[in-house]
């Protein structure tokens, strides 16, 4: 049997794409205009900020998706201790 993917798992959901799309292009400053003045956030040009917070954002939403949406039961095939038995 094919491996199918469980109804239940993150990747079959439409919207946690459309998170990460968004998280990801926010991630790169293209929307921010060219040539315009640099302003410093905390030490740094302000598109290097927005840009971490994108990434430390995508980060977030990864563990929120891992903790809340997925549903991974263990395989009956697979033992509980990888190294076998003693």
């Amino acid at each position: 049997m094919p491996n199918t993917p469980d109804p239940a798992e993150p990747r079959t959901r439409p919207w946690v794409w459309a998170v990460y799309v968004v998280l990801f292009a926010l991630s790169v400053p293209w929307y921010l205009p060219a040539g315009g003045p640099v302003r410093l956030w905390l030490g740094l040009p302000h598109w290097v900020v927005l840009s971490l917070a994108a990434y430390l954002a995508v980060a977030v939403f990864t563990v929120y998706v891992v903790a809340r949406h997925w549903s991974a039961a263990p395989d009956a095939g697979e033992p509980d201790d990888p190294e076998g038995p003693p």
